[in-house]
């Protein structure tokens, strides 16, 4: 890998299983979007440090195909197959998981969807409410549900699978994505604040592109640099093990410092490039 993509993917990860085993060994952990891509691999890679792993995502058969793998393994998964898009499915799917399980001790909020696309041709297909409902509706309905069990079993810890989209400057042709993960981050950030007395960690990490099948169809990702969702697996549980508030690349700061100290710059850099690339 170039020496300027390994730069921008910079990220701390824990790569030690023994390590990742002392925090989650015998915790029950709830990952959601757990069938493909990050959700997989951080389901397989928490299951294999011990951790018994509850998989939430719309594909019955890839969840029980991992659950099987997990087991097969020697390891403990239990497959919810739940259409988050729906967000009345979500009470359900809450009570089912307080019904079956004392303790929810992880939350890994991965479920989340990307579309890039402008918004005059995005109006028929609903880019926005569907965004909305899945990256922010349903994560934080999901969330508020659970969070009474970990305040009554005395804390857990939250993990929010975000972007870099949702700190960066406001790019064209990403207004329903990073208005709907912004909104999520917006949102559980504030609620940190308010479980953090409580014991309740609440971690968010800014992942860059990582290559999965979300990215697949569009060529303008083909050639950029992206993490593998095993790597992504490996931050999430460096977020768990050092229980840290924030992960992100080195440059996300600058990042935001640019788009607050030479706002104009920044859309006039931000529009061109996607006149050249859109």
């Amino acid at each position: 890998m170039p020496v300027l993509a390994r730069l921008l993917l910079a990220l701390p990860r824990c790569t030690q299983l023994e390590r990742l085993g002392k925090k989650v060994q015998g915790r029950t952990v709830l990952i959601t979007g757990a069938s493909y891509g990050i959700g997989e691999a951080a389901a397989l890679l928490l299951a294999q440090a011990g951790a018994e792993v509850l998989l939430v995502a719309r594909t019955t058969e890839k969840l029980r195909e991992i659950s099987d793998r997990v087991e097969r393994a020697g390891g403990r998964a239990q497959a919810y197959p739940t259409d988050l898009y729906q967000t009345d499915q979500v009470a359900a799917l809450a009570k089912t998981l307080l019904d079956n399980h004392p303790r929810i001790d992880i939350v890994i909020s991965n479920a989340g969807k990307s579309i890039r696309r402008r918004v005059i041709k995005s109006l028929e297909r609903d880019d926005l409410g569907r965004l909305v409902r899945l990256n922010l509706i349903s994560s934080s309905l999901l969330l508020t549900a659970l969070l009474p069990r970990m305040l009554e079993q005395g804390g857990g810890h939250i993990v929010n699978v975000s972007s870099v989209s949702a700190r960066l400057p406001i790019a064209p042709c990403w207004a329903a994505y990073q208005a709907s993960k912004a909104g999520f981050d917006a949102w559980l950030r504030s609620v940190a604040n308010e479980v953090r007395p409580n014991n309740i960690r609440v971690s968010s990490v800014y992942l860059p592109l990582v290559r999965t099948r979300m990215i697949e169809p569009s060529r303008f990702y083909q050639n950029m640099p992206a993490l593998s969702p095993l790597e992504a697996a490996q931050v999430i549980a460096y977020a768990l093990v050092t229980g840290v508030e924030r992960v992100a690349p080195w440059w996300l700061w600058w990042g935001e410092l640019a788009s607050l100290l030479a706002p104009k710059l920044v859309n006039h850099l931000l529009c061109s490039w996607e006149n050249r690339h859109g």
